[in-house]
C-alpha cells in the first residue's frame, strides 16, 4: 500500500502563515500520511498542528523550519476571562495571522492563552479565542509572539522526523520562556515519534512532551534554547528518550517534570548546560523511571539531581566536571529528600587541573532507604559519596 504524500512546496502561498506546512498537513486524507520538505528554509509565524498518522518529514539540517522574530508588548488594561480582545501598548510590533501567548506572573503554563490575532485596530488586537485566564498589568501581564514550532494534541501516532528548527538569535531574553511555547508540544499523545530532529535557539524548550503514553524521542539535538533541552512531563507514561544530545540549554539537559512514570532515558549525552545535566527526577511524583548510560559533563549545577520523591533509577552514567556555576556545590549525582532510590554503577568523576564537582553521589536532606552501590567517585573536590539516611545502604563504591 502507498502511502499519501503531499509536498510542502506545493502549498507554499504568500497567504499561508506556515509556509505550507499546514496546508500540506491538511491536505493529506483521514487515514493520514507523509509531508515532504525538502531542503530549504520554511518560515513560520505560528505553529504547524499535526495530525494522528501524519509524519512530516525533511531532509536533515537542510530543511530549516524558522520562525519570525519575537516581539511582544506590556497590557494596559486587564485582559479578562472570555474577552476576545487584549488592549496593548504598542500593536504596531504585531500584524494580523500572528500567533501570541497572553501572560502574566500568575497565568504561564497551562493557564496561559495562545491564540492567532484576527485583528487590529490601534493598539487593540483582536482574537480568535477567549483568553483562557483573566492576565493583569499589575502581574507584568503582557502578549508575546511566543509560540511553538509543531503540536500534537491528543493526536495518535504523529511524526516528526530529519527537521532542523531554529528559533534565531537568542542572545537576549524572551519575556516569555514557557514550556507551553516549545519548538516540539506534544500533549496527550500516544505512540507519537520525534526521530533526528534538531532544536536550535528557541525560545524555550526544545522538545517537550506532556502527558500521553508510548513517546519514543531520538537521535535528536537540542542546543542553545532558552528552557530545557528536553522536556518529559504532565504523567508522561511509558516514553523513550534514547541517543539524544543536550548542550548550552539555559536550564536542564533533560528536565523531568510532574509524575513522569515508567520512562527511560538513556545512551545520551548532556553537556555545557546552565543547570543540571538531568533535572527534576523523582519531584513532583516521578517514579518507576530509569536513567541509564549517559554522559552529563560540565554542566553548571548537577549531573543528574534527582529531588523531593522516589523509587527511580539511576545505573551506569558518567557525570564529570560538574558544578562549574559554582565549585564544590554541586555534585555528579545528587539525591534530595528521595527514598527508595538505586544508584548502582556511575562512574562520578573530575579530572580538572581545578576541581568544581563536590560530591560524586551526594545524599542529603530527609533522605533514606537508598541503594548506592558500585560506583566509581574519584577525584571529586570534597569527596567521593555522602549519605546521611539511616537505612540507606552505600556498598562497594570505589571512592
Amino acid at each position: 500500500m502507498i502511502e499519501a504524500t503531499q509536498t510542502v512546496t506545493d502549498f507554499n502561498e504568500k497567504d499561508s502563515f506556515t509556509s505550507g506546512l499546514q496546508e500540506a498537513v491538511d491536505a493529506l486524507p483521514k487515514s493520514g500520511g507523509i509531508v515532504w520538505v525538502p531542503p530549504g528554509a520554511y518560515t513560520l509565524h505560528r505553529h504547524v498542528r499535526l495530525r494522528s498518522n501524519v509524519t512530516i518529514r525533511g531532509a536533515g539540517q537542510s530543511s530549516r523550519i524558522v520562525r519570525t522574530p519575537e516581539v511582544s508588548s506590556p497590557l494596559v488594561s486587564e485582559a479578562q476571562e472570555g474577552d476576545t480582545s487584549v488592549h496593548v501598548q504598542n500593536g504596531s510590533e504585531f500584524t494580523v495571522g500572528m500567533e501570541v501567548s497572553v501572560f502574566d506572573k500568575a497565568q504561564h503554563g497551562w493557564y496561559a492563552t495562545h491564540t492567532f490575532i484576527v485583528d487590529i485596530s490601534g493598539n487593540r488586537l483582536h482574537l480568535d479565542r477567549p483568553i483562557n485566564r483573566p492576565c493583569h498589568p499589575e502581574r507584568n501581564g503582557g502578549v508575546a509572539h511566543a509560540f511553538s514550532a509543531f503540536v500534537g494534541w491528543e493526536e495518535r501516532g504523529c511524526e516528526l522526523e530529519s527537521l532542523c528548527i531554529d528559533g534565531g538569535d537568542t542572545t537576549g531574553e524572551s519575556v516569555f520562556v514557557d514550556f507551553t511555547v516549545s519548538a516540539i508540544h506534544l500533549v496527550r499523545t500516544v505512540d507519537a515519534r520525534v526521530r533526528g530532529c534538531v532544536v536550535q535557539h528557541w525560545l524555550a524548550d526544545g522538545v517537550s512532551v506532556q502527558g500521553g503514553v508510548g513517546a519514543i524521542v531520538s537521535d535528536c539535538l537540542a542546543e542553545g534554547c532558552l528552557g530545557h533541552g528536553f522536556h518529559p512531563g504532565t504523567s508522561v507514561q511509558h516514553s523513550l528518550w534514547t541517543n539524544n544530545i543536550g548542550r548550552d540549554n539555559g536550564c536542564d539537559g533533560l528536565y523531568f517534570c510532574m509524575n513522569v512514570r515508567h520512562s527511560v532515558v538513556s545512551e545520551s549525552t548532556f553537556y555545557g548546560n546552565r543547570r543540571h545535566g538531568i533535572g527534576g527526577l523523582a519531584d513532583g511524583g516521578d517514579r518507576y523511571n530509569i536513567v541509564a548510560n549517559n554522559t552529563c559533563v560540565n554542566n553548571a549545577r548537577h549531573g543528574i539531581e534527582a529531588s523531593h520523591g522516589r523509587d527511580n533509577t539511576i545505573n551506569s552514567n558518567i557525570c564529570l566536571n560538574n558544578s562549574q556555576e559554582e565549585p564544590g556545590r554541586y555534585s555528579g549525582i545528587a539525591l534530595t529528600d528521595v527514598t527508595g532510590m538505586t544508584v548502582t554503577g556511575n562512574r562520578c568523576l573530575d579530572d580538572q587541573e581545578a576541581q568544581t564537582q563536590a560530591y560524586g553521589v551526594e545524599e542529603s536532606g530527609g533522605s533514606d532507604k537508598n541503594l548506592i552501590a558500585a560506583n566509581h567517585c574519584h577525584g571529586n573536590l570534597v569527596g567521593g559519596v555522602l549519605t546521611v539516611g539511616v537505612d540507606t545502604k552505600s556498598v562497594d563504591n570505589l571512592v
